[in-house]
């Protein structure tokens, strides 16, 4: 592919100076005294301090060129003098600068070198943004026929959209797009928390981009003459590191499964680390002028990356615990190397805080499941009132929970449901779900206190490694705005207090107090059709799961019922709900019962999702069954994943069918043929 958009290119370079001579048009110039890409002239438009100008009038004379350009009110005097060889004076306005024909495909060299190697940091400031204002020329109709024949994933080429780039407080991977309008510009104006890079693709071409907070770029992109130039405040970054690539390798979990001792994937990758290293060395070593803030930023993709990878070999090793030896050459020779800020990289950065942050979160769950230190606590809270038998039971099971934890780790997926359901059979067990079931405050207020001894725990991990304010502010708050995702609902007021105490980068405590106030405010809100949420009743005592299925379904007889199995904690799960009312439209002419059944999800979460997401209707029916009749309709249908989807007919038959609501379109055109 690359090689036919060279050869492509080549000819189209060859024709246009071969014609050209001494035309203007399609011509981009850099100012040598600064190295700058200073202006641009197109058939009727001329590109200068990241603006579109129209021309109004252009007149040539003895290889001389006058323009008269505008910008809405603003208007500029343009004069391009003789060309001499591929350099030709040219004056804009009062200022006049000796400039140079930009021949390749970037910028060449500047002429000085640019010994800052730091970035803009705002400290993760809230309310800062970056825009991106450009032209992405179109190629002609034949050479884009061709170029969509051979590319696999074709991508739309009237929108540009933003990728690669990770909310840092959040841990969210986000996404923005912007039309290409008819004219073939665009502007896109994002958030960032500080200096970001992300990728800027289209259908006719990608640019990698290093955004520091409020500054404007000018990007154009001329697929047919190669060329891809950024003209800006701070443009030379982005200048030099689209001309001068260096790219990190990567490892899949299958290759580094082949390496075998987990202490071969840090040699390895180290090896990998060094061979990049010197290879940015010798980019810098051909290309004297190369800024420091070149060879920072690359510097850090190869870090973050490479450690990123190091974090994967976690998933590999029993109940995901590195050697501390292994962990301790993360943090030296990857972690401290790091320059700030962190979003400077900010997707492969937050994939490795996201497994840093596992790493932490697991050193705390030793005796999670051990009960006494909650049941003393709920107790001496008023929550719950113990008897003899009570204690008895609870000793039992924080004597077998150890033995049990490590077999059931140890064992393949197909072995630890039984071994779960052995385990819940226990008497003790059976004694402990009847204290919980008798104190309904317990639930809640165990959550609550298990959270806040995860959190406390992770501090003081975070603190023998001796982790910087601003770095243990991002991870407890990506830790708080997880639990609120997860859950769908607010923290309690003694965690809010653990965040407000702990966490001190201003962006950051916002950030929780905003996604708590949000579920905070949908708690409040009433279900707008409180019919739609189904009462247990009908099926108490039931444990078959065929016969709860058919109880439940037993109204809605005669019609093709949509049975989706989702759990409040389930990512997936909620992003297919996000689009529950566009599936209700799309699919009104077939007569439907959705069916929701949901997983291991509180009353509250539950109730949540569904306000947030309106998942209602006139032909809604929602059940959050018990732990164990809800598991026996699974066992039935057959679930393996979450979500699930089936489709029963209107015999009531359970279909083997994949009814999947996305894409939508397959799913209706699945119904059609049923009818």
């Amino acid at each position: 592919m690359k090689k036919i958009i060279s050869f492509l290119s080549a000819i189209t370079l060859l024709a246009l100076y071969g014609c050209s001579g001494d035309d203007i048009m399609d011509t981009y110039w850099r100012d040598n005294t600064t190295g700058e890409w200073l202006i641009g002239v197109t058939e009727d438009k001329v590109i200068y301090d990241c603006k579109i100008w129209d021309i109004a009038s252009m007149d040539k004379s003895e290889g001389t060129y006058t323009i008269q350009a505008k910008h809405g009110l603003d208007s500029l005097d343009i004069r391009f003098g003789r060309k001499q060889y591929t350099r030709r004076t040219i004056t804009i306005g009062s200022k006049q600068f000796d400039c140079s024909l930009i021949e390749g495909h970037f910028l060449p060299d500047y002429p000085k070198k640019d010994t800052c190697a730091t970035f803009a940091d705002n400290h993760y400031a809230e309310g800062d943004s970056v825009t991106i204002i450009g032209w992405i020329k179109p190629l002609p109709a034949i050479l884009n026929w061709l170029i969509n024949k051979i590319r696999k994933n074709q991508k739309n080429d009237k929108e540009v959209s933003v990728s690669m780039v990770t909310n840092i407080l959040t841990g969210e991977d986000l996404t923005f797009t912007a039309p290409i309008d008819s004219n073939d510009h665009f502007m896109l104006r994002i958030p960032i928390e500080n200096t970001t890079s992300f990728y800027l693709e289209s259908g006719r071409g990608w640019a990698r981009i290093v955004a520091e907070p409020n500054e404007t770029y000018f990007l154009m992109m001329d697929p047919l003459q190669g060329k891809k130039l950024f003209m800006g405040k701070n443009a030379r970054l982005l200048n030099e590191i689209n001309a001068h690539k260096i790219i990190p390798q990567g490892y899949g979990i299958k290759e580094m499964e082949t390496m075998g001792d987990i202490m071969n994937i840090l040699d390895s990758v180290k090896i990998q680390t060094k061979e990049k290293m010197q290879e940015l060395d010798s980019m810098c070593r051909m290309h004297p002028t190369l800024s420091e803030r070149y060879r920072t930023y690359y510097r850090n993709k190869v870090l973050t990356n490479d450690a990123r990878i190091l974090m994967q070999g976690m998933y590999l090793t029993p109940n995901y615990e590195l050697p501390e030896e292994y962990v301790n050459a993360v943090d030296e020779n990857y972690w401290k190397e790091l320059a700030e800020p962190y979003t400077l990289n900010s997707y492969e950065f937050s994939h490795f805080f996201n497994d840093y942050g596992f790493l932490l979160q697991n050193k705390t769950h030793t005796n999670d499941y051990k009960l006494k230190w909650i049941m003393d606590l709920a107790e001496k809270d008023g929550i719950i009132k113990l008897s003899a038998k009570d204690r008895e039971a609870i000793e039992q099971h924080d004597l077998a929970w150890p033995v049990y934890n490590v077999i059931w780790k140890n064992a393949p997926d197909s072995l630890q449901k039984v071994l779960e359901k052995d385990f819940n059979k226990k008497d003790f067990m059976k004694v402990i779900n009847e204290i919980q079931s008798r104190n309904p405050k317990y639930k809640d207020y165990s959550l609550q206190k298990f959270i806040l001894r995860e959190l406390e725990g992770i501090l003081k991990e975070m603190n023998a490694r001796e982790w910087s304010g601003t770095t243990q502010d991002i991870l407890l708050c990506r830790n708080l705005c997880k639990e609120i995702n997860w859950s769908r609902k607010s923290l309690g007021k003694e965690i809010l207090a653990f965040a407000d105490e702990h966490i001190h980068t201003p962006a950051a405590r916002h950030t929780v107090h905003a996604m708590n106030n949000k579920y905070e405010q949908i708690g409040k809100r009433k279900l707008t059709d409180a019919d739609n949420l189904k009462s247990n009743d009908v099926v108490k005592g039931m444990s078959d799961g065929e016969k709860i299925l058919r109880k439940i379904i037993e109204p809605y007889k005669g019609k093709i019922i949509l049975v989706d199995i989702w759990g409040t904690w389930c990512g997936p799960c909620k992003e297919g709900l996000s689009h529950s009312q566009e599936e209700y439209e799309r699919l009104k002419d077939f007569d439907i019962v959705y069916l929701y059944l949901a997983n291991r999800s509180s009353e509250d979460s539950w109730k949540n999702v569904i306000k947030e997401y309106n998942v209602m209707g006139d032909n809604v029916v929602h059940y959050n069954l018990p732990a164990e009749q809800q598991k026996a309709v699974e066992n039935y249908i057959g679930v393996t994943g979450y979500p699930t989807y089936r489709l029963i007919d209107r015999d009531g038959m359970l279909l083997d069918v994949n009814a999947s609501p996305q894409p939508l379109d397959a799913l209706a055109n699945l119904l059609e043929r049923m009818k």
